[in-house]
C-alpha cells in the first residue's frame, strides 16, 4: 500500500474525520474530548459498519458444518406388480448407507472452510485497523492544518491593520496595502474551506459509523503522532519484522487453502466407492396368494463413468497453483516489509529533523519580521516572504508527520501485528 502524501494533506480532509464519531456505550475516553489511537482502533473495530458485516457472515459459514454432519435419510414406499400372481409389497422401508469415511471427510472439508472464512474476517479487521491508525493520523494533522489556516488569518488581519495605520502615516504605498488586503482575504477564504471541509468530513463519518451527522466529535492526541523512540533502538520490532511470514492472515488463509484442497481430494476418493441402498419389508408372493412372508433386497451404483476424476483433477490443479502462490506472497510480503520499513526510516529522520528546532526558529523569525514591518524598518515583501517560507515549513513538517504515521502503519500490516503491543508507541 503506497500513498501520496501530498494528497493526504489536500483531498484527504473528506475522509480526515473517521474517528470524529466514534461513541460506543460504557467506554470512558481521555479527558477533553479526547480518544487515544488504541481507543480508536477498538472502539472502531466494535462498531464500523464492515467489521459488522464481516462478522454476520460467521453465522452462515458455520452452517457449512451442519451440512457437512447430514446423514442420508431412510424411505418408506409401497409397490403392487400388476400381473397374474404378481406380488405385493404392503411397505417397503430402506435407507442409503454411507461406506467408507465420506462423512468424515465432509466435515474435515466444512471445518476448513470455516476456518478459512474467520481468517478472512480477521484479515477486514486488521484492514480497518490499519485503515484507523492512518486515517487518525490524518485527522490530526487535518486540525493542525485547520489551527494553521486560523493563525494565518490571524496574522494577516494584524498585518492588515499595521498596513492600514502606515498607509494613513504616508510610509507605505496604495498598492502595499492593497496587497496585503489581497493575502488577508486569501488567508479567509482557505480557512472557511477547511472548515466546510472538516463539517463535511463529520456529517461523511458519523453517516459511516451509523450515528447522527450531528454526534458529538471525539479528538485524536496530537502528541501521539510524534515518535518517541528512534526505530533503530527497538530490538523487539526487527525481530518481528523477521518473522513477519508467521504474522500475516494472507499466509495463514493460504494455508486453510491448502487444508481445503487436500480435504477435498480425500473426499471425493472416498467417495468413489459407492453406497448401498439396503431395502426390506412384508411381501405377499401371489395376490391370490394369502400367505406373507419377508423380503431385503439391496443395490449400489457401479462407478464405471463418473469416478470423482474431475473433482480430483482440480483439486490436485489447485494445490499447484497455491504452491506457485505461496512462493508469490511470501516474496511480495518480504520486499513490502523492506519497502515498509525503510519508509518509516526516512520519514523518522525528517520528522526528528524539524524538531531539531527548525519549527521554533522560523516562528521566531516571523515574529521579528512582523515586529521589523511594524516599526517600518522592514518592507512588506520582506513579512510576505517570511511567512510563505514559514508556512511552507511548518506544512512540510505536518507533511512529515503524517507520512511518519502512515508509514508505521503500512508496516503494522507487513508485519500483521500492531506496533504499540511493544510497549511503547512509536
Amino acid at each position: 500500500m503506497r500513498v501520496n502524501f501530498k494528497k493526504f494533506l489536500i483531498i484527504s480532509l473528506v475522509i480526515l474525520v473517521f474517528l470524529f464519531s466514534i461513541v460506543t456505550g460504557g467506554k470512558v475516553y481521555s479527558v477533553d474530548n479526547q480518544i487515544t489511537l488504541k481507543e480508536a482502533i477498538d472502539t472502531a473495530l466494535e462498531n464500523n459498519h464492515h467489521v459488522r458485516s464481516a462478522l454476520a457472515t460467521l453465522p452462515v459459514s458455520q452452517a457449512k458444518l451442519i451440512f457437512a454432519k447430514y446423514r442420508p435419510n431412510p424411505f418408506i414406499g409401497s409397490n403392487a406388480e400388476i400381473v397374474k400372481g404378481g406380488s405385493f409389497h404392503a411397505v417397503e422401508l430402506g435407507s442409503e448407507i454411507e461406506v467408507g469415511r465420506k462423512r468424515y471427510w465432509r466435515i474435515k472439508l466444512a471445518k476448513e472452510e470455516i476456518s478459512k472464512d474467520e481468517l478472512e474476517v480477521r484479515k477486514t479487521l486488521w484492514e480497518i485497523h490499519t485503515e484507523v491508525h492512518a486515517v487518525y493520523a490524518q485527522l490530526s494533522v487535518g486540525l493542525q492544518i485547520l489551527d494553521l489556516a486560523k493563525e494565518r488569518a490571524g496574522f494577516y488581519k494584524t498585518l492588515l491593520d499595521v498596513a492600514e495605520k502606515r498607509h494613513d502615516a504616508g510610509d507605505i504605498s496604495r498598492l502595499d496595502l492593497i496587497r496585503t488586503k489581497a493575502e488577508y482575504l486569501k488567508a479567509q477564504n482557505q480557512l472557511s474551506e477547511f472548515e466546510g471541509r472538516l463539517q463535511k468530513a463529520k456529517v461523511e463519518f458519523n453517516h459511516i459509523l451509523g450515528r447522527e451527522p450531528g454526534s458529538e466529535l471525539l479528538l485524536p492526541i496530537a502528541a501521539e503522532l510524534k515518535p518517541k523512540i528512534k526505530l533503530h533502538e527497538h530490538p523487539e520490532i526487527k525481530e518481528i519484522i523477521e518473522k513477519a511470514l508467521d504474522k500475516r492472515i494472507d499466509m495463514a488463509i493460504l494455508e486453510k487453502e491448502f487444508g481445503i484442497a487436500e480435504a477435498t481430494i480425500k473426499k471425493a476418493k472416498w467417495e468413489r466407492l459407492p453406497n448401498l441402498n439396503i431395502v426390506g419389508g412384508p411381501v405377499r408372493p401371489s395376490q391370490g396368494d394369502n400367505r406373507w412372508g419377508p423380503f431385503i433386497g439391496g443395490s449400489f451404483q457401479i462407478p464405471v463413468f463418473n469416478r470423482k476424476q474431475g473433482e480430483i483433477s482440480e483439486a490436485k490443479a489447485h494445490i499447484d497453483y497455491l504452491e506457485k502462490e505461496r512462493e508469490r506472497i511470501e516474496h511480495d510480503i518480504k520486499i513490502e516489509v523492506a519497502n515498509a520499513f525503510h519508509e518509516l526510516e526516512v520519514k523518522e529522520e525528517q520528522v526528528h529533523r524539524f524538531q531539531s528546532g527548525l519549527i521554533d526558529d522560523s516562528e521566531n523569525i516571523l515574529d521579528m519580521t512582523k515586529e521589523g514591518y511594524k516599526l517600518g524598518k522592514l518592507s512588506l515583501t520582506d513579512v510576505l516572504n517570511t511567512e510563505q517560507q514559514n508556512r511552507y515549513i511548518t506544512e512540510s513538517y505536518l507533511e512529515s508527520l503524517l507520512g511518519y504515521r502512515v508509514a508505521v502503519a503500512e508496516l503494522e500490516y507487513a508485519v500483521g501485528i500492531p506496533l504499540y503491543e511493544f510497549g511503547e508507541e512509536l
